[in-house]
Order: structure tokens, then sequence, then C-alpha cells
């Protein structure tokens, strides 16, 4: 090897940590960051089709995803983790009234790392959780659900998909 080459290699072995230690954390999207392309109405479906709230504990077929930070971690070391999620009836409205105290319930956050959502319907004790692949520009996200129980391990993992459908309000 001629010199001035080795020079290179080894001022490129010692000013390459000095510029990680100074870009690091710069120009990448924190992990739960919100996914606005995703934020909006779906219909959600288990298996080949079948509507969710057919065999999952508190699971509703229609759902808004909100950008709101869910109020019950609204002071979460790592913010916007749990957003808002909002059960729709089958006409599209509020399924659950508006109530001002923070509490666990429906629930929807991002993963940057893994590209998917996670989409829970627990009272705290259990209900139905979906993960998601939330690829962009995509309008049918797919992934699984299973159901969550505060006694035992999850049963009644199946496929699942989650079609975005018009918002009414």
């Amino acid at each position: 090897m001629r010199v001035p080459t080795i020079l290179t290699i080894y001022g490129l072995l010692v000013t390459a940590p000095v510029f990680a230690q100074r870009t690091k954390g710069r120009h990448q999207p924190a992990r739960h960051s919100l996914r606005s392309d995703v934020v909006g109405c779906y219909a959600f479906f288990a298996g080949t089709g079948k509507r969710i709230d057919a065999d999952y504990y508190h699971a509703s077929p229609l759902v808004r995803l909100d950008s709101a930070v869910h109020p019950a971690f609204a002071d979460d070391p790592v913010p916007g983790a749990h957003r808002i999620l909002i059960r729709l009836d089958t006409a599209g409205h509020r399924l659950d009234p508006i109530d001002p105290r923070p509490r666990l319930g429906p629930m929807w956050g991002a993963d940057s790392l893994s590209d998917s959502i996670s989409v829970s319907f627990t009272t705290g004790f259990s209900g139905a959780f979906l993960v998601l692949a939330a690829s962009p520009h995509v309008d049918t996200l797919r992934g699984y659900i299973e159901d969550h129980w505060d006694f035992s391990d999850p049963t009644g993992r199946d496929k699942a998909h989650a079609v975005r459908v018009p918002c009414v309000e």
C-alpha cells in the first residue's frame, strides 16, 4: 500500500467515530412519531374478510385513528407512542361518549423501526390487539390480530387487514 492510501484510511478510522457522535440523532425520525399518512378511518377484518367484532374481545370493525396523543399517556416519557383511537358505529359516528378523564381504552401507535402500527382495543385488562404493516401511500394495511387477556397468554391469532374508508365526522 502506498503512504497516501494508508493515511487516508487512518484518517477515516480516526474521524468516523467523532463524525458519528456529532451527527447522532440528526435526521432520524422518532421511533413513535406521528404517521400522518395513516391517520383516518379504517374498516378492520380478520382472516378471510370477517369483521373483527365477531370473534375478538372489545374490538370495533370501524375506527378513526386520530393524531392526538392519548390523554392517559400525556406524561409518558416516550411522546406519541399512544394515540387516540375512536371506535365508530356502522354509520361512521363515534361509538363511545367523550370522557374527559384519562383512562385506558382504545389506542394506536406507530413504530418506525418496523414500519408498522399497533392498534389496541384494551379495556385495561383484556382486548384485541392488531399489528399492521404501514407502507406509505397504501390504503390497505395487512398484519395480524390476537386477543390479549389479563389472565393468560394471547389467543386467537389470525391474519388481519384494515381498509381505509371515508370519515363521516
